[in-house]
């Protein structure tokens, strides 16, 4: 007997598995079909498009050199000290001459501390000093670098692009 319910067994098998391969194919095409008509039901639209759009530039418009003025150490707004290091990202000049004309530039000014920078300092030391250690802690010093340049910028008309600390430290 027990051959027998093998036998029956074997049939009742296979009529299944067409039958469950018939269901997985609806269930798939279901779920494309809810899957492309879904984005258009929500209002939206469908994603299957990507655009990638590719810009280059021909130009590449040169940085002008850094000036980096000495260490100063100056009191914060709380009676805590900072010692703060600056460097000038200056605009680009274009090189006097090139090919015989114009005139040299006038040679620099070594004997200056400052390398003619002493109103920049002012702006830096009146700028900061506002300021207590805490506002300078964290994001605070990224807003008072942002306000630094683009009030340096306002003054020197633009020939200060950016302001780096190379060195800051607060006590």
């Amino acid at each position: 007997m027990a051959k027998k319910e093998k036998k029956d067994a074997a049939p009742a098998d296979a009529d299944k598995a067409p039958k469950d391969k018939k269901k997985i194919a609806m269930a798939a095409v279901g779920a494309l079909v809810v899957f492309f008509a879904g984005g258009k039901l929500m209002g939206g639209e469908t994603k299957t498009k990507t655009v990638i759009k590719i810009v280059t530039t021909t130009t590449t418009i040169p940085v002008g050199e850094v000036v980096a003025l000495d260490a100063i150490t100056l009191n914060l707004a709380d009676g805590h000290l900072l010692k703060v290091g600056i460097g000038f990202q200056l605009e680009y000049e274009k090189p006097a001459g090139g090919g015989g004309e114009g005139e040299a530039a006038p040679a620099a000014d070594n004997t200056d501390p400052t390398k003619g920078y002493a109103k920049a300092l002012d702006i830096v030391i009146d700028e900061l000093s506002k300021n207590t250690m805490e506002e300078l802690s964290g994001q605070g010093r990224s807003a008072a670098k942002s306000q630094l340049v683009k009030r340096l910028r306002k003054v020197f008309h633009g020939k200060i692009e950016d302001v780096y600390f190379h060195q800051f430290v607060m006590q």
